[in-house]
């Protein structure tokens, strides 16, 4: 896919290898593709395990991935959330395979956390490295919403951390996602009062301008 094509419609490739190299540790090969105008992720999963017998689990992944903006200095990440089975959300097959991978604003290397069923039992892989395969395209599709409009602010806008990513990890059971996200949820509410105050001095400046 041409990057021009890419960025005209929002639609571009990833790949990440996700693990560590620990002699017997899960391996993980993710590819997927990102659709910018709903903020959504399709593709498939490959967990390889060299265990006896081999593990090899593929999967048909689906899910969506939000934008985790922070104050100053911390620098923003995006949270990927999505989920697999055999034949995408119309099957009937049941969930195999859960994954979090929160990278940074790039898009380029982060942290992960998924988890898959072996036919057994669900196996837990928490807090792996994953690094993207290839380079990532060079164009609008990968920049943050804050940072298309950097230019206009003399500081950075500040965007919301949505409760929805709250939940899934709750619900996942993630202790360290969920202690990741309470993190910048609590930043965040720690700006309140500069918010509030800001929000006041610019509806001041707005009735003053509309009064000339």
């Amino acid at each position: 896919m041409s990057g021009s094509i890419s960025s005209n419609l929002g639609l571009f490739p990833l790949s990440y290898r996700i693990g560590n190299s620990t002699p017997g540790a899960p391996s993980l090969a993710l590819d997927f593709l990102v659709y910018t105008p709903e903020q959504s992720v399709r593709g498939t999963s490959l967990v390889t395990q060299a265990v006896n017998p081999p593990l090899e689990l593929s999967s048909d992944v689906w899910g969506q991935y939000t934008y985790l903006t922070v104050m100053p200095p911390s620098t923003s990440k995006i949270l990927v959330t999505a989920q697999g089975n055999q034949g995408g959300p119309g099957s009937n097959s049941p969930i195999s395979f859960k994954i979090q991978l929160v990278v940074d604003h790039d898009w380029k290397s982060g942290i992960a956390t998924y988890q898959f069923y072996n036919g057994q039992r669900w196996v837990t892989v928490e807090n792996v490295p994953a690094h993207l395969v290839g380079s990532a395209p060079n164009n609008y599709a990968l920049q943050a919403p804050q940072e298309t409009t950097a230019a206009f602010y003399p500081y950075p806008p500040i965007l919301p951390l949505y409760a929805a990513p709250i939940h899934g990890a709750i619900a996942s059971g993630d202790l360290s996602q969920m202690k990741s996200l309470a993190s910048l949820a609590k930043q965040q509410l720690d700006q309140l009062p500069q918010l509030r105050s800001a929000l006041d001095a610019a509806k001041d400046e707005i009735g003053r301008l509309e009064r000339r």
